[in-house]
């Protein structure tokens, strides 16, 4: 462990470890992982909070968790389109596979795009992983198969073949993670929003009971709790439909 980190901030670091060791071996991790990924031994509370986070994220201890039940009738359908596509793409055996990584890392396009077609299951395969996040697994899929794409022309600093797969899988997870959690930070942002129109529109209807009529942006600052630009903000948000402001006063 290194000296300017904690042990709460280890610990922390372990789960993360833990987690994307989960993702890569499809969603599971056995007793066993669990109590040799941490630099100290988990007490039963720790423990806990190792399962509790795991579960969270759809990852499960011996067996990998029923992904099916995460998704919506949407995705489910999409799956199922989609997986009639790949049904049609044959996989190459393994040596053949192994002189087209050995290509694709040399650098000939031809060998990349193939490659990155043989790929496109694994990428559906790591986008049920992260099923039940806020994000569909359509967009996941697709953020995935651009990774792929990507990361196909980036393999030449791979000692070989065996390690490509690996490689690529890390992308993709990297560009699903990234968009989970862009997905989070505009919620964020969405209620933050929601909440400055409501705190406005709340403002406003008691200045605009007190005065027997609709008030305007300037007589809404002079109460003090809120700036000129706090409440213009709020009236974007909402689109105008703040229901006691005069939008025709100044």
């Amino acid at each position: 462990m290194e000296e300017n980190r904690s042990p709460e901030e280890q610990f922390l670091l372990d789960m993360k470890e833990l987690l994307e060791q989960a993702k890569r071996q499809g969603g599971k991790v056995t007793e066993e992982e669990v109590r040799d990924a941490f630099e100290t031994p988990l007490n039963e509370q720790q423990y806990e909070v190792v399962r509790n986070y795991l579960d969270d994220n759809h990852v499960g201890i011996g067996k990998a968790v029923d992904i099916e039940r995460l998704l919506t009738p949407e995705e489910e359908k999409y799956l199922r389109e989609y997986g009639r596509e790949l049904a049609s793409l044959e996989q190459p055996d393994p040596d053949v596979l192994d002189a087209v990584k050995l290509n694709a890392m040399a650098g000939e396009t031809e060998a990349q795009n193939e490659l990155a077609t043989y790929m496109l299951p694994k990428v559906v395969d790591l986008a049920k992983l992260y099923a039940g996040q806020g994000v569909y697994i359509q967009d996941l899929i697709g953020v995935g198969n651009m990774a792929l794409m990507a990361g196909v022309k980036l393999l030449a600093p791979l000692s070989g073949p065996e390690e490509v797969e690996g490689d690529l899988a890390q992308r993709i997870m990297n560009a699903m993670e990234e968009l989970i959690n862009e997905d989070m930070g505009s919620a964020a942002i969405g209620e933050d929003a929601l909440e400055r129109v409501n705190r406005v529109a709340g403002a406003a209807h008691e200045l605009a009971q007190e005065l027997g009529r609709k008030v305007t942006v300037m007589e809404l600052v002079g109460e003090g709790e809120f700036t000129e630009d706090e409440v213009m903000d709020a009236i974007r948000f909402c689109d105008n439909k703040i229901p006691d402001i005069d939008y025709r006063q100044p």
